[in-house]
């Protein structure tokens, strides 16, 4: 009995940290999401950026595989926590909840693919920091600009209805239904003796 109550407050601290974990993985995708967003429109728009367009393109790069390394860690860790989206909230709202986050996810991982087959296809590889690899693919620069650089924008443009109808599903559970959806999003650490799981 004792060693069971001994091991209640280690297995809170670790559930917390891992929701926090969850929660700053969650964010800097988020962040870094409309920030490549916003740097791929700039890219094609901004006269300085078109001067500058391999290095932008880098950036750019970079930036991607960034963003999917931490979506696969955030998938990692919804499968360590268990979590499930939408917990704690009536069943239509938990089916929309996994529907938008299942969209976002598949997205980014095919906007990511889109990309890396881009990179490929223009010659260029992968740059990694300061590790550079080729790729298996036979470059055709005009197949990129011809087709899939429109996909890899169709695709970036669903994102963004996406973020913009999960920011409105937010702010309605906030400030409509009054619930803590948007609070348990936000990255926070507390320890409570009696913590439940979120």
């Amino acid at each position: 009995m004792k060693q069971g109550s001994g091991n209640a407050p280690s297995s809170n601290v670790q559930r917390t940290y891992a929701r926090l974990v969850f929660s700053l993985l969650y964010w800097s995708i988020a962040v870094l999401v409309v920030f490549q967003g916003v740097l791929g429109a700039a890219n094609l728009r901004v006269p300085w950026l078109r001067e500058h367009l391999d290095t932008a393109i880098v950036v750019h790069e970079q930036v991607g595989l960034l963003i999917l390394v931490l979506t696969l860690s955030l998938l990692l860790t919804r499968i360590v926590l268990g979590r499930r989206s939408g917990e704690g909230t009536p069943q239509i709202h938990r089916r929309w909840a996994r529907l938008i986050h299942g969209s976002f996810y598949t997205l980014i991982i095919l906007e990511c693919g889109v990309g890396i087959w881009m990179m490929g296809l223009l010659g260029k590889g992968l740059t990694i920091g300061l590790w550079h690899w080729s790729l298996p693919i036979t470059p055709d620069p005009a197949l990129v600009f011809h087709s899939i650089l429109q996909i890899h924008a169709a695709i970036a443009l669903a994102m963004a209805v996406l973020i913009v109808i999960h920011s409105a599903a937010a702010l309605y559970h906030h400030y409509i239904l009054r619930d803590d959806t948007l609070i348990r999003m936000l990255p926070k650490l507390r320890i409570l003796p009696s913590e439940e799981t979120t």
